[in-house]
Parts: C-alpha cells; structure tokens; sequence
C-alpha cells in the first residue's frame, strides 16, 4: 500500500469513527455500521480523498463469519430442515426480483438493457459490476446503483424495525458471553483457518461462510466458547460501513443523484417483493416474518448479517439464505442475459 492509500485509509476510516460516535451518542441502531456509512458518503460527494482497500473487506467480513458462527448450537442444527423450503424457493424469487427490477430500470428509469440487467440482480455488487463491464453495460452506474440499494436497505430496516418499537443495539452480539484469552486465540484460528479453506474451495462469500463453519463447528464440539469482543465486532463494523460510503468518491453529483433516485425506486420494489415473498413462506413454514424479511431483503451479505445478528435469535438463516442468493445471482445472471440478449436480436426489439 503507497502512502497516498494509506493517508485515503486514515482518513476514511477518522471520517467513519466520527460518524460512528455521533450515532452512538444520537442512540442510533447499528451506530458503527450505520453511522460510518453515511459520514463517508457525505464526505465522498464533498470531494474529500478517501478510501478504503477491497482487501480489507476479506478480514472484516472474517471477523463476522466467526461472530456468526459462534451463535450455533445444537438448537440451531436442529431448525436446518425448516430451512430447506426457503432455499428451495430462492431460484423463483431472484428471477421474479430480477425480472421486475429489470423492468423497472429499463421502462421507469430509462438504463439501457445491459447496465440494467447487471443493475438489477438482488446481490452480488462486485462480481455484477465486472460481468456488467464485460458485457459492454457502464461500470459506475451499475456501482451507484448497487450501492445505493445497499446503502439505503441497510439503513431503512434497521431504523424502520426501531420505530414499530423493535430495539436495535448499536453493536450485535451473537448471545454467547465474552471469550476468554484462550477462546479468542482459538476464535483468531477459526477465522485465519475459515478463510483459507473458503478460498481453497471456491466457497461462494469465502470470506465469510469459512470462517462462519469453522467457528460453527469448534462451538458445537466445544472446543471455544464465547463470541469476539464488541470492541472486534465494531471496529469490523466501521470498516464495512466505510467502505459502502467511500465508494460513492470521485462520482459527479449529478450522477450520483440519478443513481440514487433510480436505487430509490428499485429498492422500494425489492423491498416490497421481500416482504411479500416472506409473508408468503412464513405461512407455508412458520418461520418468523421478521427473520424471513431480513434473509431476503436486497442489502449486503455482511450487512445483513450485522442486522441480523442485532435483531433476531436465527442469524445464521440470514446468512444461508443470503449466501445462497448471491451464488444463484452470480452463476444465473451472465447466463439468463445472453438468452434476453439472442431474443432481443432475434426481435429486434429492447
């Protein structure tokens, strides 16, 4: 890393500390996921020079796959058959997702057909922003779009849950006590372990779903117990948040204010199919709405993850299904679009 990095890091990440405090004292949800978020988005647009590295996602995201893990226990084993209904129905729900977003961007929001096919998968922010780019879409309106669905899910769960009287804490807990000083060596382990052997196995979301098995598993063989420490568990926070806000740096405003009305627009629809769609499998399953909202609803992975683990018993059902998603979307998109593009040839149509 240069020093000119490093000094864009420093200042992303004093920027996001600072947002962070201010949400802490305000007595916000999320204050360090939340709070960081925003500061660092309203100082990308004010021009300041900040950023922060992809590869420090892959550690912060660690930290939560261990958090996540550390929430497992027997109990937890056990409601995995009540899950197989949900993830089976995941293909039919990103296609309706997709197809109605898709309509919506390029009919509503005037995108053309590339950059809105890529911009309207529910997940997958990275690896739709470089298929889109391969496909011949615009790189940065894919990003704006993505991010702020991402940016503005994020932000209106967790705010909307706290006024229908839902307590949001600002930094989640997996409802383990603290670790000691063995059973975080050991949590450190999981977590350096978990995600070598996610990349070794081309796991979808290495970063996470490693580190999140191999501290699954250590906890219900008890070998450690306890979950990483608030102070970890915040700090990883502030670094997702800040990297969500620093990545709306160098845009025109203009640009970003289209983006983010369309991202308005697109996020209301997703938004409501997943409420619909989780009313509709809470019926057939009895799994809590609340749960299923959270699993479907079109935020981050490591995101979702973070409100999950402040609102609800079941985190680890969030992530599954979030995960599940993201494969089905990164392995179902490019290919769905050559079809849509060999018909649209065929029609001549758009």
């Amino acid at each position: 890393m240069s020093r000119a990095d490093l000094s864009r890091l420093v200042l992303a990440l004093a920027i996001g500390a600072a947002g962070g405090l201010l949400f802490l004292a305000a007595g916000l949800p999320l204050a360090w996921m939340l709070g960081p978020m925003l500061a660092t988005m309203v100082a990308s647009l004010a021009g300041a020079p900040i950023a922060v590295p992809a590869a420090l996602r892959g550690p912060t995201v660690a930290v939560l796959g261990v958090l996540l893990g550390s929430g497992f226990d027997r109990e937890v084993v056990e409601r995995l058959l009540r899950w197989l209904p949900i993830l089976g129905a995941l293909p039919f729900y990103v296609a309706i997702v997709t197809g109605a977003a898709f309509l919506y961007l390029r009919r509503l929001a005037g995108l053309e057909p590339r950059t809105a096919w890529f911009s309207a998968t529910p997940g997958g922010l990275g690896e739709m922003v470089v298929l889109g780019d391969r496909a011949g879409g615009d790189m940065r309106t894919i990003a704006l779009v993505h991010s702020t669905r991402i940016l503005l899910v994020v932000f209106a769960i967790p705010f909307a849950l706290g006024v229908t009287g839902h307590h949001v804490p600002a930094v989640p807990a997996a409802g383990r006590t603290a670790a000691s000083a063995l059973d975080l060596a050991i949590l450190f382990l999981c977590g350096l372990t978990g995600f070598g052997l996610g990349r070794l196995l081309r796991l979808p979301a290495p970063g996470l779903l490693g580190p999140m098995l191999v501290s699954a598993v250590a906890h219900l063989l008890d070998i450690v117990h306890g979950a990483p420490p608030v102070v970890v568990v915040a700090a990883a926070q502030l670094v997702i948040g800040a990297q969500v806000g620093a990545r709306f740096a160098g845009y025109p405003v203009l640009r970003v204010v289209q983006a983010v009305a369309s991202g308005l627009g697109l996020t209301i629809l997703m938004l409501a199919l997943a409420l619909g769609t989780g009313w509709l499998l809470a019926r057939a399953t009895g799994v809590p709405l609340l749960l299923l909202v959270l699993a479907l609803a079109p935020g981050g992975l490591a995101e979702m993850s973070l409100v999950a683990l402040a609102l609800t018993d079941d985190p680890a059902l969030v992530a599954a299904v979030h995960i599940v998603r993201i494969a089905i979307v990164v392995v179902a998109a490019p290919l769905l679009f050559q079809l849509y593009e060999q018909r649209r040839k065929r029609t001549g149509g758009s």
